[in-house]
């Protein structure tokens, strides 16, 4: 937004990148605190359940890392992108708007289109074959959620936003033992978003062109201008 505070800014006067070493060496550190202080007053909490774990201190840094991002950037890089969707489509924001789709199911749909993630690279465990491409265990393979979400083998018109599309076997949360550790958390933040703005905002309309974040990594979008007009609903 216009009004927004200014970003904190570093020594050599520039905005401070949350993912620096050296603020990750903070957010480490801090986790190391943490866990020590609850194995030493436990509490029904997941930072207690992680500190009796029997993770290796490398690993318990990374588990907090991946529980502080999981269900934050997810939200801020599918929330924008779920309503510059809609923006885009009146028709399909009116089947939302009026209740001819589940929210629920809209969210799958709006993820499927702008899945928070671009891209994750894996490492194959064992040796297999990819349609027809040799994969040798320990190569290197990038997932590019966009691409199998948009996959016309699983997806009928993938290029259409349809909103009341089920099954919808997405992947932009991942999938397997890697999937999203926080996707409920960010489905429920979605479905509440959806359900709040069709219960009192009228339909976003595009007030000037996104401006999307510079990444190969997270798709996202720093800023949305948007134009609301008419009755709510």
């Amino acid at each position: 937004p216009e009004d927004a505070p200014p970003p904190l800014l570093g020594p050599d006067g520039k905005p401070l990148d949350p993912r620096s070493p050296a603020l990750l060496g903070d957010m480490f550190a801090y986790a190391r605190e943490l866990a020590a202080h609850k194995r030493a007053h436990p509490a029904d909490d997941l930072m207690t359940a992680l500190a009796g774990a029997g993770l290796e201190p490398a690993e318990l840094e990374m588990f907090f890392f991946l529980l502080t991002v999981a269900g934050n950037d997810t939200v801020r890089s599918a929330a924008p992108g779920g309503l510059l969707a809609l923006a885009r489509d009146p028709d399909a924001y009116r089947r939302l708007a009026d209740g001819r789709v589940p929210v629920r199911t809209a969210v799958e749909e709006l993820l499927r289109v702008h899945p928070p993630v671009l891209s994750f690279r894996r490492t194959a465990a064992v040796d297999t074959e990819l349609a027809g491409q040799p994969v040798r265990a320990g190569d290197k393979v990038v997932v590019f959620h966009a691409s199998a979400n948009h996959d016309e083998r699983v997806f009928t018109d993938p290029g259409r936003l349809d909103l009341g599309r089920t099954p919808n076997p997405h992947v932009s949360f991942g999938d397997g033992p890697h999937v999203c550790l926080g996707a409920h958390f960010a489905r429920l933040q979605l479905r509440v978003l959806h359900e709040e703005w069709r219960a009192a905002m009228p339909a976003p309309e595009l007030a000037g062109p996104p401006r999307r974040l510079v990444s190969n990594f997270i798709n996202g979008i720093t800023r949305l201008p948007l134009r609301v007009s008419g009755p709510a609903g």
